[in-house]
């Protein structure tokens, strides 16, 4: 199948490196080895985070342990777009993975700077275990690659591959990216004895709207692959221990978006966007240290670099959370930033979001009015042809996170909330243009809507996405 390819992102500028070699201070400072561990599809639902029906003793002693983030974002909630921003520390409208590499959908630049080339560069072995999703794979030469996300669900193999990799890497440092494949769709109750603890009955989540009286079995499933996750965390960590890697090793978990259910996971919700963000790195991060500064995936590049102390690439939309984490009163950012554009190719319906302290903003791109009526001249109504799972999205939505934390009231309407509306279109308006958002432009909009017309035939019969 030809990839998708989207001219109008061509014209970003392409994003040079400071330097291809280790600056003095990454040959004079002790390098961290370096574990990102994600779990596919997994919001907050953790004890830590004061989930009551998730079993997670592994994952709830390890933020006693470091720093907890309360604020932590994606930047799209889909799966390879998601990666994509913590693997480049870029939106996926910059580097152009706005919907899942196995529909087609690729980063435009195949020279693009990327975290597992750069830490490469610099000396770091670097490995990966269960699915990367990000395209071309070219750009993330990983010297130890295991990517099968059905053997990434069985948390007893991806210990043994954990450990072959670590076995192998004890004297130098590495950077190591383990994907666990729960609490992703299908979810499985049992895989080879894991979870030990099981959820048999629990309501639906409160952000799907659901009756909160009654039992739902995805739910209760979903809880369970939670469960077996946090097992499979516990392992790696008794993994690093066994080899005295503990004070040697920067840790630090996420989901890489929040979970598959309504109003969740391909939406711009916060519960799409939202998820934990757990980090360990002895000897700079205190213990049992929470925050609620905003962060994105796409500080993640950023972050590790500047703790091996290696030269970060220019044009970077996120920042290093190293002072925040040694305990500075940095300010990272006042705003949160998310996007949606593609999902599969019939899941089309870009957006773009802000929020503050309180309140949020959300953009239907397609249905802003210049952007409808430039749609409608070429006969397109986005109303009618888009007919996704979240069509019904509002042309703008404006939301008091602190009322409603579920966004389920719109004050785009209200009077009393138009200042408000105003100043957040703004800053959303001044972010697409610092960020070279190619959907500000009307014209690049309706050739990328265009693309998307008709696609459900097109794709019809292509494999499901892992």
């Amino acid at each position: 199948m030809k990839s998708i390819r989207f001219a109008l992102l061509a014209t970003l500028a392409t994003i040079t490196t400071l330097s291809s070699t280790i600056s003095l201070k990454a040959a004079t400072v002790d390098r961290p080895n370096i574990l990102l561990v994600t779990a596919d599809d997994l919001g907050l639902q953790l004890g830590c985070y004061g989930d009551k029906v998730a079993h997670t003793p592994n994952l709830d002693r390890f933020a006693t342990e470091g720093v907890r983030f309360t604020r932590a974002f994606v930047t799209q909630a889909s799966c390879s777009p998601s990666r994509s921003s913590m693997l480049t520390g870029l939106y996926p409208h910059q580097n152009g993975q706005i919907g899942l590499s196995h529909r087609g959908y690729s980063m435009h630049d195949p020279k693009i700077p990327t975290l597992p080339a750069e830490l490469k560069k610099a000396g770091y072995t670097t490995g990966i275990i269960g699915k990367l999703h990000v395209a071309p794979e070219s750009c993330f030469p990983f010297d130890f690659k295991h990517t099968n996300y059905q053997v990434a669900r069985d948390v007893v193999k991806v210990e043994k591959l954990a450990e072959e990799f670590i076995g192998q890497n004890k004297t130098k440092p590495f950077f190591l990216m383990v994907n666990f494949t729960d609490p992703h769709k299908p979810f499985l109750r049992d895989v080879s004895g894991h979870p030990r603890k099981k959820v048999d009955q629990t309501p639906a989540f409160p952000f799907t709207g659901g009756d909160q009286n009654t039992p739902s079995k995805p739910t209760a499933d979903y809880y369970c692959c939670v469960n077996r996750f946090d097992e499979g965390f516990g392992m790696l960590m008794e993994l690093l221990a066994d080899n005295n890697l503990v004070d040697k090793t920067l840790v630090l978990i996420i989901g890489d978006h929040g979970p598959p259910f309504p109003r969740a996971k391909v939406t711009c919700f916060e519960a799409g966007l939202q998820i934990p963000w757990l980090v360990r790195w002895p000897r700079h991060a205190a213990s049992g240290e929470v925050t609620d500064a905003f962060v994105s995936t796409v500080d993640f590049m950023p972050t590790f670099l500047d703790a091996a102390g290696i030269p970060v690439p220019e044009g970077l939309a996120g920042h290093s959370l190293v002072p925040l984490l040694e305990g500075k009163k940095t300010a990272v950012r006042d705003h949160l930033f998310g996007e949606y554009t593609s999902h599969v190719p019939a899941h089309y319906l870009p957006q773009r979001t802000v929020r503050d302290d309180r309140y949020k903003l959300c953009l239907n791109l397609m249905l802003q009015p210049e952007a409808l009526a430039r749609l409608k001249k070429e006969g397109i109504d986005p109303r009618k042809e888009f007919q996704t799972p979240f069509s019904n999205i509002p042309a703008v939505g404006l939301y008091d996170l602190e009322k409603d934390p579920y966004e389920f009231n719109n004050l785009a309407n209200s009077k009393q909330h138009q200042e408000i509306l105003k100043r957040l279109k703004k800053i959303l308006h001044d972010w697409q243009i610092a960020t070279k958002d190619p959907l500000l432009d009307l014209e690049n909009l309706a050739d990328l809507t265009r693309s998307h017309v008709g696609v459900r035939d097109k794709y019809k019969g292509l494999k499901k996405a892992p």
